[in-house]
């Protein structure tokens, strides 16, 4: 009786503990090699998934919601690995014995176009069976990439947009000078009453930046204009492979209903790439699509038939800069950005430039006018 008292014991004992037996996942982590990460850089995370538990994690569900602001550009062989490119995730099933670790990491590439925000990936562990789960983000700053273009002065350097500020800036300055003493002399002519009152009246300051201001203007589509010229001139070509894709939405809401809603006014939509290929003997991978802003504003179907046409592990031409061969295009030229932006940037400008000179010719009539009224004793009035 004693006996079969203790066997009934031992068995109760037994089936308690098979029934606290369970997977733990709490000692799982994630980690990664950078800090920060500069736009256009490729950062490794690590992942360490720990079955710390009694029993056999058979079937764990491992999930990765890949960031929007880069590219997968590698990942280790994972069995039954699946990929969905439209949520940007991917799964896998593993098998994680009692107190084992599984191992596995993948490389991202930050995009260039997403300087200041977060390489974010979210990583989620799930046995379904015991419906045990574990979650953990990687969170990577992107930061400006080094350039190498400009020039050292001082152990500073220096781009070259900077001296075209500086020059634009000194131009401004000189010719606010220049025509604050001829409006100066204008005003201060005894026959100065013979004068419009508009021409006495022109401010030097508002006169300088009613040319500057334009002149700015077309200094930034020349410059978009040159930088487009030169992919197409003297950028060398070379074929790559796209590694992963993403599109780039951006959405202006700044028109509202009578009922108060907010009416989506335009929407642009670019394709962004990342892509690996060989500049001279170096093999790089980086991302991009085009020079600038381009593409399709305000059409959705058209946006996501170009982003389509660009399939992942497809080999395309594309076109690097050869001072920094991280700057890369596969499409290259003139395109409907200049439809845009040519516009604001050309017209406009150019109108008010027209305006400028325009007062610039009063004020010097209006000096010449004055001589002759001087030399004269008196003379004609202005028109």
């Amino acid at each position: 009786m004693t006996r079969l008292l203790s066997l009934l014991i031992l068995s109760v004992v037994t089936f308690a503990r098979v029934a606290d037996a369970g997977v733990d996942l709490s000692l799982s982590k994630v980690s990664s090699d950078l800090e920060k990460v500069p736009a256009g850089t490729v950062v490794t995370v690590n992942v360490v998934v720990k079955n710390s538990g009694d029993k056999l994690a058979e079937g764990t569900d491992v999930r990765i919601r890949l960031p929007f602001t880069g590219f997968l550009v590698r990942i280790d062989e994972l069995s039954e690995l699946k990929r969905d490119d439209k949520e940007r995730e991917i799964s896998a099933r593993v098998n994680i014995p009692v107190g084992e670790e599984f191992r596995f990491s993948f490389d991202l590439l930050a995009s260039r176009n997403e300087v200041g925000h977060y390489l974010s990936t979210q990583i989620e562990v799930v046995y379904l069976l015991d419906q045990v789960r574990w979650n953990s983000e990687s969170s990577i700053r992107i930061t400006n990439a080094p350039s190498t273009a400009g020039v050292f002065i001082g152990g500073l350097r220096f781009h070259p947009a900077a001296f075209w500020l500086l020059g634009w800036m000194v131009c401004g300055l000189l010719l606010f000078v220049w025509m604050r003493a001829r409006l100066q002399s204008v005003r201060e002519h005894p026959q100065s009453d013979m004068l419009p009152t508009d021409v006495r009246r022109i401010p030097a300051f508002g006169l300088a930046m009613l040319v500057m201001i334009p002149l700015a203007f077309l200094m930034v589509l020349g410059g978009m204009a040159w930088r487009d010229l030169q992919t197409l001139t003297s950028w060398p070509e070379a074929q790559a492979t796209i590694l992963d894709r993403r599109e780039v939405v951006q959405a202006d809401e700044d028109r509202w209903h009578k009922d108060g809603r907010r009416k989506k006014t335009g929407v642009t939509r670019t394709p962004d790439f990342a892509l690996k290929y060989q500049a001279g003997e170096r093999e790089v991978i980086s991302s991009g699509f085009a020079t600038g802003p381009t593409l399709h504003i305000g059409s959705q179907i058209l946006g996501k038939a170009e982003t389509d046409n660009w399939v992942t592990g497809k080999t395309i031409p594309c076109w690097y800069d050869p001072s920094d061969p991280g700057i890369v295009v596969v499409r290259r030229g003139f395109d409907a950005k200049y439809i845009v932006f040519g516009p604001l940037f050309g017209l406009l400008p150019l109108a008010m430039l027209w305006f400028g000179f325009r007062q610039l010719r009063k004020v010097s009539d209006a000096v010449r006018q004055l001589d002759e009224i001087e030399s004269a004793g008196g003379g004609p009035q202005f028109k």
